[in-house]
């Protein structure tokens, strides 16, 4: 992963840009930019084809449904196929996409040491249940970002594949 300071001054990526709210997913393609805010204990995964620049933004909030699904993008462990679903249906291989995973700070700290566990740690299992899934599809991890106590932000430009990210309180960050 290459990461590069970006000047934040006259610094816009505004191609029709897409917003992508919390516990929602986005597909798009060719010279769209896909983007996410406010990437806490959440995380964001990209899923991306380079050869046809079709790809998506997931901002998940949990790991997994503890019962009915409400909503199909606030879990890492439906998003993730549920994006799949929808890249093959416009074209994509399994074989051709490439992911990335930004996110899953730990945001809250306890007083109480019990509760600073990996249970109570949902970024970290955010992270983790990303990258098992993404494992047992077979996509592979290109750029990962997890961890630390900053939220995020995300933007996705599918005309280059390029990912910024930027850290609570400071400029964009250039991940390729």
């Amino acid at each position: 992963m290459k990461v590069l300071y970006v000047p934040k001054i006259g610094f816009s990526l505004r191609r029709r840009s897409i917003m992508v709210r919390m516990a929602d997913y986005k597909i798009a393609r060719n010279d769209q930019t896909l983007t996410t805010q406010a990437l806490g204990s959440c995380v964001g995964v990209v899923l991306y084809n380079p050869y046809l620049r079709v790809g998506g933004l997931a901002h998940c909030m949990l790991p997994e449904p503890r019962g009915k699904v409400e909503a199909v993008g606030k879990y890492v462990s439906t998003a993730i196929p549920s994006m799949v679903k929808d890249l093959t249906f416009m074209g994509c291989t399994i074989n051709s996409l490439r992911a990335a995973v930004i996110g899953g700070a730990r945001i809250l700290r306890f007083s109480n040491p019990e509760y600073n566990s990996v249970i109570f740690n949902i970024g970290s299992r955010n992270a983790r249940t990303a990258r098992k899934v993404l494992s047992e599809l077979g996509i592979p991890i290109e750029v990962e970002d997890v961890g630390g106590t900053r939220g995020r932000s995300l933007l996705f430009d599918l005309k280059t594949g390029e990912i910024f990210v930027s850290y609570t309180g400071r400029t964009w960050l250039e991940a390729r």
